[in-house]
Formats: structure tokens, C-alpha cells, sequence
């Protein structure tokens, strides 16, 4: 639930004020772990045509610090695969490499059916591996909603130049996934 909260969040704060100069889809997918009916779904019926995307950016699993990485820190799956990661972090993103690349988190989450079509679609995550992951013991109780409030609004500024930007991510070479 923390991804959904940062979506919530960002689609709250990004959507007050001035207009971006680009459209900002605020999506959330359901259903990943049986199969990514969600992100099927809004491929099969994207809002906007599939080729205007500029970037997908997910958020999953932001509700507990990570202590592979330094303290306030968010890592971004696939951060070696496009110049994205890199950018955003020029622009404020405290963004750092997946240090769990063993785990293959990059192609495990919604966004790697939308990068197998060509869009630029990474993660955003401070997952540390605990033992909660998908138990009845991963609790409310243990969220750290310090952590969380700073993991959202630490992308809020990142995002808004990308979306008032006419710079366009792109893959690196031998680096984008093979199409579905």
C-alpha cells in the first residue's frame, strides 16, 4: 500500500498549480503477483496512445528504509538499463542503483511489461529485503512514515522538471527488453 500512497500523494501535490507541459497519468495496477492483469489492462486500453509515454514510473514497496543504501535514500530498478535514473537524481532525486540486482526486481514489478514495449518503465522502491514481505506480519506498525513522507516528496520536484521538460529518456544501448 505504500506504492499506491505515493501515487495518491503525487497525483495530489502534482496535480495543484500550474499545468505541466506534459500529461502526467496517475495509474495504479493491480494484481502483479497473479499474473500483472493491471498492467495488461492499461496496455490493452492505454489513456493515451503507448507512444507518447515519455516514462513510467512506478512506486512499490517505499514503507521501510532499505539499509543497503544510505539514509534517505530510494533506489530505481533497472537504474543501469536507461539514462532516467541518472537524470532525475541531476534534478534532485535522491536515486540511487537497485543494490539487490541478484533479486531481478526490474523485471518482477508492473513496470517491465511496459518497458518489453518500448516505454521507458522503472521502479521506485526502498525495499530492504525484510522477512514481512507479502507475510501477515508485514504491519502497519512497522511502516516509517518519516521515511515515506521523505521518499514522496524527495520525487515530487525530479518529477514536475521531467514533466515541464522536452528532454525524453532513453534506453541504453543492448539494454532495453525484448518485446513481449
Amino acid at each position: 500500500a505504500s506504492g499506491t500512497t505515493a501515487v495518491l500523494a503525487l497525483a495530489h501535490i502534482l496535480t495543484t498549480g500550474k499545468r505541466p507541459k506534459r500529461t502526467i497519468v496517475f495509474a495504479l495496477f493491480g494484481s502483479e503477483e497473479i499474473g500483472g492483469f493491471g498492467n495488461h489492462a492499461f496496455l490493452a486500453h492505454p489513456p493515451v496512445p503507448l507512444t507518447s509515454i515519455v516514462a513510467n514510473l512506478e512506486f512499490e514497496m517505499i514503507g521501510r528504509p532499505d539499509p543497503s543504501v544510505s539514509e534517505g535514500t530510494l533506489w530505481l530498478t533497472g537504474y543501469d538499463r536507461t539514462d532516467l535514473g541518472p537524470e532525475l537524481a541531476k534534478h534532485g532525486a535522491n536515486l540511487v542503483g537497485d543494490p539487490h540486482p541478484n533479486e531481478k526486481f526490474f523485471r518482477r514489478s508492473d513496470n517491465f511489461a511496459l518497458a518489453q514495449q518500448g516505454i521507458i518503465a522503472q521502479t521506485v522502491s526502498s525495499f530492504g529485503l525484510h522477512k514481512d514481505y507479502h507475510q501477515p506480519s508485514d504491519d502497519l506498525r512497522l511502516i516509517d512514515f518519516n521515511h515515506m513522507d521523505h521518499a514522496i516528496y524527495s520525487m515530487v520536484d525530479p518529477i514536475r522538471w521531467l514533466a515541464n521538460s522536452n528532454w525524453k529518456p532513453q534506453w541504453l544501448p543492448g539494454k532495453q527488453p525484448a518485446a513481449n
